[in-house]
């Protein structure tokens, strides 16, 4: 069924402390078990992470989603799982760095590969709160929240995060053989020995070079314990993580194109920094620079000898419409990371509307039947050229062949199933937020689709 998205009605945006004190109430009225993890020294005034981390029980999932909803004024706009955590994407929230979107992630574990370095349970058993304006929210013990910040980033990435490890080595030397003692279980005692040495001496290459001794030390004593249970969570984490990368639910694709008369460029390059935190991966791909890089090398390689402005042969219009082809599915399936959004400036259809444009020489039919071939965007953007535009005080109308233009891109969007039509001769600026209202409304249709699924 067809679609055409309104233009959605502009509403407040939430002030980031105000979210905040709802966020902990919802939760608390659900009964949610929680502490944040780290960068909340600046709660309730501002964030100062690109994102929130909570770590919660698995089972309190449902209760998450459900306080979420329960907070008027945001709406969900992605969302994604892993069997160690959740992320929520959110938008109607200001925060520090100016945007209106706003990540949450909400580990279910902490974990490597599937096996825990340091048991939710020790955490939120001992978890303290801490005061925040009117509320109050809850925070790991230190010794917890350092193994932790030291370990998200050098277990986990295998690379040491240097913003925490200051305090991390403070907390170290202060607290030794507690922190041993939390590590101990899950990596012996000679492995948290080492560790725990080379935080507090402070020595870059000497806490790196802990990063194998760590893993092994973390598998071999989970298979030692638990073998069968071991072998199971290690399976799951990468039947996890193939089936997240290249699951459809990871990827929305939008295609943002037009005549070109006022310079759709200036649009998108507006826009895309008012899509910041509403995918884990926001990338801009331009359609009309990878057909024009593709008939360059079709040129370099071609013994045909025509000019620029020349038409290609059918050999060569064809051979760039499927390279095109191929490499539009290679993005799709090949740069999947976790939740991603794609914006692509201009579409396939360029080819056959404007096909001088291209050079493209090959026969019309030939590239309709191909263009069913390429991937489907989630949402088609038009930005449509108006009657007239007023332009340094004269008024300039549109020409016959960029009429032609308008009704082929009008009558070709209306064949989508979810689109929506913009005039393009308004300012940058305005014709940005209505392209960025149309993906918000989108993205939160699919989304609250996938949440029904789920919970």
């Amino acid at each position: 069924m067809q679609q055409s998205l309104p233009q959605s009605s502009k509403s407040p945006v939430m002030p980031f402390s105000e979210f905040l004190f709802a966020l902990f109430r919802a939760l608390d009225k659900e009964g949610v078990r929680y502490c944040i993890l780290r960068n909340y020294e600046d709660f309730p005034i501002s964030n100062i992470g690109r994102d929130i981390d909570f770590l919660i029980y698995p089972f309190d999932l449902p209760g998450v989603n459900r306080a979420l909803h329960s907070i008027h004024g945001i709406r969900i706009v992605g969302y994604t799982e892993r069997h160690y955590v959740a992320s929520f994407f959110l938008t109607g929230v200001s925060t520090s760095l100016q945007a209106q979107a706003l990540q949450i992630d909400f580990d279910l574990s902490l974990t490597w590969k599937g096996l825990p370095y340091l048991p939710t349970d020790a955490v939120l058993n001992a978890m303290i709160s801490r005061p925040a304006g009117n509320s109050t929210f809850f925070v790991p013990s230190p010794v917890h929240e350092a193994i932790i910040s030291l370990l998200a980033s050098l277990l986990v990435g295998g690379w040491l995060n240097e913003k925490y490890l200051a305090r991390v080595s403070q907390v170290f030397a202060d607290n030794r053989n507690e922190v041993i003692a939390s590590l101990l279980p899950q990596f012996g005692l000679y492995t948290a020995r080492q560790l725990v040495d080379s935080v507090i001496s402070g020595d870059y290459a000497r806490i790196v070079s802990c990063v194998r001794s760590l893993r092994i030390s973390l598998i071999l004593c989970n298979l030692f314990r638990r073998p069968l249970h071991s072998a199971l969570s290690i399976a799951r984490h990468y039947g996890g993580e193939l089936t997240l990368r290249y699951s459809p639910k990871t990827l929305h694709a939008v295609s943002i194109f037009g005549a070109d008369f006022r310079g759709n460029t200036s649009v998108i390059s507006t826009l895309m920094p008012l899509l910041n935190s509403m995918a884990v991966v926001v990338e801009l791909h331009h359609i009309s620079t990878t057909l024009s890089h593709e008939h360059q090398l079709w040129d370099t390689h071609s013994s045909l000898n025509c000019s620029n402005d020349a038409p290609r042969s059918w050999l060569a219009s064809m051979a760039c419409v499927i390279i095109l082809l191929v490499n539009t599915w290679v993005t799709q399936l090949m740069e999947r990371r976790n939740l991603t959004l794609h914006i692509y400036d201009g579409c396939y259809q360029d080819l056959s509307i404007n096909a001088k444009k291209y050079r493209y020489a090959g026969p019309m039919w030939l590239m309709q039947l191909l263009g069913v071939l390429f991937p489907s965007p989630y949402l088609w953007i038009l930005l449509d050229v108006p009657d007239n535009i007023s332009q340094s005080g004269c008024h300039k109308f549109l020409t016959t062949e960029t009429l032609r233009l308008r009704n082929s891109y009008r009558s070709f969007v209306k064949t989508r199933k979810r689109y929506i039509i913009l005039d393009a001769g308004r300012p940058s600026a305005i014709v940005a937020e209505d392209a960025r209202d149309a993906i918000i409304d989108a993205l939160a249709l699919c989304t609250a689709k996938q949440l029904r699924d789920r919970f």
